[in-house]
């Protein structure tokens, strides 16, 4: 099991020297503007430490920490200051508690969730405009296209076809899917085609905010997604990237203007109100 040991700087008992007031034959430096000093918290310190661990290697997916009492001596503080890092850890995506025989706080694979909860909490306090989230996902899914065209293996390709021809069978039903998340696994695939991590943790994250969004005007999907999904695998599958970008960048301006109208309705209809 990996030690964790508090190393936080705690505030000294002792006096430190005097500054002197002034120091001959020295010019004073009047411009500068200096902060008030604060003792950082002994959270933060346990947060940076676990995260250190994890940057070397010490600690990996699916490791298990100690218990909340063992975390507590080692780090030479509070349980309360143990149960607050974990929060904090939790919040970030960086652990999960699990509960059960089994149960504990383990580390979590990569995930982007401390990155959604971010970016969805400036659109809701209205620090990020939804053009600005928008814009980005055009951006980033056309990034991933370009990539998945020059590295996507065909049993990729295959599985992003199976993914649209199995959303087409739900529409023939007339069981088209409400669930973003199912929509969106379509994304997810060719951002996993590009066999980068990063871009697969930003679409993913962008698809999540984008989830949160539509769910608050709860629109019907509509077959034209069909129609525009096979043309851009179609264009993928040619590795024809610029064709593919232009065909998904033309849908999603629609879904960014249709998103974005319904919100000023919505807005318009609350100041009547």
């Amino acid at each position: 099991m990996v030690r964790l040991v508090y190393t936080g700087a705690m505030p000294s008992p002792k006096t430190s020297p005097s500054v002197p007031d002034a120091v001959p034959d020295a010019v004073l430096a009047d411009h500068l503007e200096f902060r008030e000093v604060r003792v950082r918290r002994a959270f933060e310190a346990v947060c940076d430490q676990i995260r250190q661990q994890l940057l070397a290697g010490d600690l990996r997916p699916g490791d298990r920490l100690p218990g909340e009492r063992e975390m507590a001596e080692q780090f030479n503080v509070s349980r309360g200051v143990v149960r607050e890092s974990i929060r904090s850890l939790e919040s970030m995506g960086v652990v999960e508690a699990r509960t059960g025989v089994a149960g504990g706080v383990f580390i979590r694979g990569s995930t982007p969730k401390g990155m959604t909860q971010a970016m969805s909490d400036m659109v809701s306090l209205g620090q990020m405009p939804i053009g600005v989230v928008t814009e980005t996902r055009i951006e980033m899914t056309c990034m991933a296209i370009r990539l998945a065209c020059a590295r996507a293996t065909e049993a990729e390709l295959d599985a992003i076809e199976q993914d649209v021809e199995a959303i087409a069978e739900r529409f023939r039903r007339g069981d088209a899917p409400r669930s973003g998340r199912a929509l969106g696994e379509f994304y997810r695939l060719i951002a996993c085609a590009t066999h980068n991590e990063l871009i697969v943790m930003l679409i993913d994250s962008l698809s999540e905010v984008m989830r949160n969004l539509l769910a608050r005007i709860d629109p019907q999907p509509h077959p034209d997604m069909i129609v525009m999904r096979r043309k851009v695998l179609r264009h993928m599958r040619a590795r024809d990237a610029q064709q593919a970008c232009a065909a998904m960048t033309v849908h999603l301006q629609h879904v960014t203007d249709y998103l974005e109208s319904q919100n000023r309705s919505k807005a318009g209809a609350v100041r009547q109100g």
